[in-house]
């Protein structure tokens, strides 16, 4: 507490007065004779003890009264977080992100924030300048008039767009910079993930004033995310698809309706159920003969928070699994009768006398059969393959260059090939649990009939090399090795595919392996984005744009449509958004007036978590934070600013003071008129 006049506290000095006046009584008392005093005697005892009595009371009701009144003229005040400052401008915060749809008391949250920030200029000066901002970027800019600040808050709506508070308070800053003290004012409902106050500047100058908007009820259901739980998804065959559903509340859900719709063409339902702050994953199967791109769209129904309900995602349905085989003499006939075996492989051979690196991007698989040599030129675009999510078989010859290979591997740093051992052996582990054999091996039975191996390369790694045995040798060499490499894998069988050296062509083992190498390619684009945080896109195709071809990005049932930018990379086309996509949904990658590929945008999950900081939580977390001057605010105020004003003058206790030194006269004159 303070005084805004603390000189009149001299005139406490007062108080000595009625004290004086009762200490020293000048009243004399006159005798009278009287025949009997016996009686008068008892009562004249107890008239003077009662005459104490209440003169001591009048005594400190009076010295009471008179502190009060110069307290009174002191004018009180409670001091407040805030100063007192001569703002010519006012910063002002609303949060139009999604979680701001939620109901409050008195509507919707959003509504509410509106409803004070007109409320706040419509109590100002006409001279009064503001800084609006909201989480859009592209607003906020500049200062404005009383009148224009009224229609920019009514032409405010909600954006997909989330910000951190620690963000938006260094823009105010910067864009402030030059007025020394400023009021700002911030209406949000504080959710914790974006309210980082810890990250703000310190700062000592500016006062701040914060608006929790509460919502009536905490609770949300929304679709975090999916994926296919095979790596490729062919025309004809079943596809599973895990979809990762998060309840956020303590409230359970039971028999929430999960549709999957691919392509127009609802191909999946299923009802589930959601315990109280639980993750699950949902499985759906579906089958599609179509080819080429798809669109899905996986739906949930909950309210009041909408927005993360659906789940866009693309992929890409190759109608058959390219493989590519490049010998030196002729042909692998094995590696032929395997791949032509089935209808979902298009199986291609060629000489390394005649390749066409460009077109390794259209194949899933390559293999290296038996090559005398692999020139530099070659290396580079395998390593570019690999690099791009594509695999690479290595099979070596029974007359291999040594020092020709081992410079081959020399780039992929996977280790030295060592003189052949002749040894006759078999093979005796298999890593089961690997991806290459999630599709076509579950268990080796303990006396299952394993390759036998006649011949073979020896491999001297280095301890950094980060290569994995898959199939090993009964005397420990290594018979299929596996180096990652970018998106890919380079895969290396030690011996060659030759029925004079082994028989691995000739065992099912065979079959396991080949169909591994061939499905288990990361080449496939992410299935889904999210808005804000996907800014930039990488598709491993090699889209080229000359003259006024550009590449466009239109949303998919609409005429919204945009140029963003491109640049081209090892083989991938990165496109840079710029802010360009707002709304959810599927959009297409325009080249040359046809589609060559789809893409799905999804509002960010961030604004999926409901919790927030409530007043209490608020002031708590604001204590520890770099700002010094601030006050929080209920939002239930219905003038803002008659309520900031007395913030900023601090709580008056004049009044209050006058009010009791009165009762303290008026308890006086009671005592005197009724105490005999």
């Amino acid at each position: 507490m303070y005084f805004i006049h603390p000189e009149i506290l001299w005139g406490l000095l007062a108080l000595l007065i009625p004290l004086i006046i009762h200490l020293f009584n000048f009243r004399r008392y006159r005798k009278l004779p009287f025949s009997n005093i016996e009686f008068l005697k008892n009562i004249t005892r107890q008239t003077r003890k009662q005459n104490k009595l209440k003169h001591l009371v009048v005594l400190l009701l009076r010295m009471g009264a008179v502190a009060l009144i110069v307290l009174a003229f002191a004018n009180p005040r409670l001091n407040s977080r805030v100063k007192n400052i001569n703002s010519k401008v006012k910063a002002v915060y609303i949060d139009n992100s999604f979680s701001m749809m939620a109901e409050g008391e008195r509507g919707m949250l959003f509504e509410n924030a509106r409803r004070m920030a007109r409320n706040l200029a419509d109590y100002s000066g006409r001279d009064q300048r503001y800084l609006l901002q909201t989480n859009d970027y592209s607003s906020g800019k500049q200062l404005l008039s009383r009148e224009k600040m009224m229609k920019e808050i009514d032409q405010l709506k909600i954006t997909p767009s989330t910000r951190l508070l620690s963000s938006v308070n260094r823009r105010q800053r910067k864009l402030l910079n030059k007025f020394n003290g400023v009021e700002s004012y911030w209406f949000s409902d504080f959710q914790q993930n974006s309210s980082d106050f810890q990250q703000f500047a310190i700062d000592s100058i500016n006062n701040y004033y914060f608006f929790p908007l509460e919502q009536v009820q905490n609770k949300n259901i929304y679709i975090d995310s999916c994926y296919f739980t095979k790596p490729l998804v062919l025309p004809g065959k079943q596809a599973e698809m895990k979809v990762v559903l998060v309840n956020t509340s303590a409230a359970t859900y039971e028999k929430v309706l999960l549709t999957l719709v691919v392509d127009g063409v609802q191909r999946a339902v299923a009802g589930v159920d959601l315990p109280a702050f639980k993750t699950i994953e949902v499985s759906l199967s579906f089958t599609t003969r179509n080819s080429g791109w798809q669109a899905g769209k996986l739906t949930i129904e909950d309210y009041p928070v909408t927005f993360d309900d659906n789940l866009y995602f693309t992929f890409q349905m190759n109608s058959r699994i390219k493989v590519l085989d490049i010998y030196s003499g002729n042909s692998n006939r094995y590696m032929a009768a395997f791949y032509k075996s089935d209808s979902i492989f298009a199986y291609d051979a060629t000489s390394y006398l005649q390749l066409n690196p460009a077109v390794f991007s259209d194949y899933s698989l390559i293999i290296l059969d038996e090559l005398p040599e692999v020139t530099s030129g070659l290396a580079d675009a395998l390593k570019k393959f690999v690099n791009q999510g594509g695999n690479l078989l290595f099979i070596p010859s029974r007359e291999e260059d040594m020092a020709a290979v081992n410079n081959f591997f020399s780039s992929w740093k996977v280790g030295t090939f060592l003189n052949p051992d002749t040894t006759a052996t078999r093979v005796k582990g298999v890593k089961v649990s690997d991806e290459l054999f999630k599709e076509g091996l579950s268990r080796v039975p303990e006396n299952a009939a394993l390759p036998e191996v006649s011949f073979h390369y020896k491999i001297q790694h280095g301890a950094t090399s980060g290569t994995v045995s898959l199939l090993t040798l009964l005397n420990g060499d290594e018979f299929l090795i596996r180096k990652k490499s970018g998106d890919g894998s380079l895969y290396i069988i030690t011996a060659p595919v030759d029925k004079q050296v082994t028989d691995f062509a000739f065992n099912p083992l065979f079959a396991s392996v080949m169909y591994g190498l061939s499905i288990t390619t990361n080449k496939r684009s992410p299935l889904f984005y999210f808005i804000g945080n996907d800014e930039k896109v990488i598709l491993p195709l090699n889209i080229s744009s000359e003259g006024d071809n550009m590449v466009t990005i239109k949303q998919q049932h609409s005429d919204y449509r945009f140029i963003p930018g491109q640049l081209q990379q090892a083989g991938k086309t990165i496109l840079q958004l710029y802010d360009g996509i707002v709304n959810d949904g599927v959009y297409q990658v325009i080249e040359n007036d046809s589609v060559a590929a789809l893409l799905a945008f999804n509002y960010n999950r961030n604004e999926s978590d409901i919790h927030f900081y409530n007043s209490k939580m608020l002031d708590s977390v604001l204590q520890n934070s770099p700002l010094k001057n601030y006050t929080i605010l209920n939002e239930k105020m219905n003038n803002v600013r008659e309520v900031i004003n007395q913030q900023q003058k601090g709580t008056q206790f004049w009044k209050l003071f006058i009010i009791f030194a009165t009762l303290l006269l008026l308890t006086e004159v009671l005592i005197l008129r009724w105490w005999k």
